[in-house]
């Protein structure tokens, strides 16, 4: 659970390609270029065992060393050379990302939500480990998973590994498949904190209105209500300080709300970016019942679209981030839907971009210095492409 002792990394033979290196990450470790774990020359001769090959050499092997010379007991990360360079001319970032609250846990205490957090989507448990480690040295304090994604023990050995601060100030937001039983829901949420090496998570939600492929016994009002029920039993418990649906639809809202004895939904999850509109008609709906609407797929990854279309270096994105100093595509497309989130009364719960470049992380949380105009914001709002995935209204 978030040790900060762990002896299983006492000594590491690790072999990398090229450009790549496997850096230590301990707490006393600096370099004096003040990149974290990034040993200074004085450490690196005092620990003989180190062969540290040129970035042109096909492999380098590097047996971990603490700053005295000895065997290591710190824990690892993957990191390029390019990676830890610009840690060191840019800095890890010290300014907090905005949160907003969704509700109280089941102490009454308020549950504060990131307004910009980083997804893991379509990362195996190797790249979600060196995606999230890299959020947090750039300042990201919230993560999102899912027992569907079969990354979890990726994330919770980063969340191990790379969190140094608090588990109080981070952010883990999780889900269980649609369509489950009690049972199956209870099952899924212990495998949850299993792997994730948790004993809470900040948000749990169910994933979808009813499984994947929509089976006639899992795709049901009775089946919904079912599991939210067994959800308000895991916030109960303390096991999610809030829970939350995804993929819902207003006939879907419907059907748990009625059921929503101990709490209602926090979150709902849906696509939502530039282009798409609210592509199931439920952004209004979720105002009206105090849900927020969180987005995934602000920069419509998934998507099929033209390349001017795109919301990174799109015609759309690149024509508005010109009349801002220093602003990307991405960062305007990623600012549109955060502007929303800080503007009082509109229940709009934010961004999770994902990425495993540490540059491209570090740029999808620097949304916060500059604001688009009314102009611009009415521009990317009245946007058509690229368009959203629809369809999960017709599920019965």
């Amino acid at each position: 659970h978030l040790s900060r002792t762990d002896e299983r990394y006492t000594i590491k033979q690790q072999t990398a390609v090229a450009s790549t290196m496997m850096i230590t990450n301990g707490d006393k470790e600096e370099s004096s270029d003040g990149i974290p774990g990034l040993m200074s020359a004085k450490a690196r001769s005092s620990c003989g065992s180190i062969v540290l090959g040129m970035m042109a050499v096909a492999t380098i092997g590097l047996l971990l060393c603490s700053v005295d010379g000895s065997k290591t007991k710190k824990s690892q990360m993957p990191m390029t050379m390019e990676d830890a360079y610009y840690l060191r001319d840019k800095g890890t970032s010290k300014d907090t990302i905005p949160s907003i609250p969704i509700g109280v846990d089941i102490y009454g205490e308020t549950v504060n939500k990131p307004l910009v957090g980083a997804g893991t989507w379509q990362y195996n448990d190797t790249v979600a480990y060196e995606s999230v480690c890299k959020a947090f040295l750039t300042g990201y304090t919230m993560v999102d998973t899912a027992w569907g994604y079969k990354n979890q023990k990726g994330v919770g050995q980063a969340l191990n590994d790379c969190w140094k601060r608090p588990r109080q100030e981070l952010f883990v937001l999780t889900k269980i498949p649609g369509g489950l039983t009690r049972q199956e829901v209870m099952e899924a949420h212990q495998q949850n904190l299993a792997d994730l090496g948790l004993d809470y998570v900040d948000h749990l939600m169910t994933h979808f209105p009813a499984d994947w492929k929509v089976s006639p016994d899992r795709a049901t009002r009775d089946r919904r209500q079912e599991e939210w029920m067994a959800l308000q039993a895991i916030y109960a418990s303390g096991q999610a300080r809030s829970i939350g649906i995804s993929h819902y639809c207003p006939q879907h809202i419907d059907d748990v709300l009625e059921v929503s004895h101990i709490v209602t939904p926090s979150l709902n999850q849906v696509e939502y970016h530039v282009g798409s509109g609210d592509v199931d008609g439920v952004m209004e709906k979720c105002k009206q019942h105090n849900i927020t609407f969180m987005s995934f797929s602000p920069l419509c990854g998934p998507c099929q679209y033209e390349p001017a279309d795109s919301l990174i270096v799109g015609d759309l994105v690149s024509e508005i981030a010109a009349k801002y100093d220093g602003v990307t595509g991405s960062q305007v497309s990623l600012r549109f839907i955060v502007q929303q989130a800080l503007e009082e009364g509109n229940y709009v719960g934010g961004v999770i971009p994902k990425s495993n470049n540490i540059k491209h992380i570090a740029s999808n949380r620097q949304v916060f210095h500059f604001s688009l105009s009314p102009e611009d914001m009415d521009r990317l709002a009245q946007a058509m492409k690229p368009e959203a995935e629809g369809g999960d209204c017709d599920v019965p």
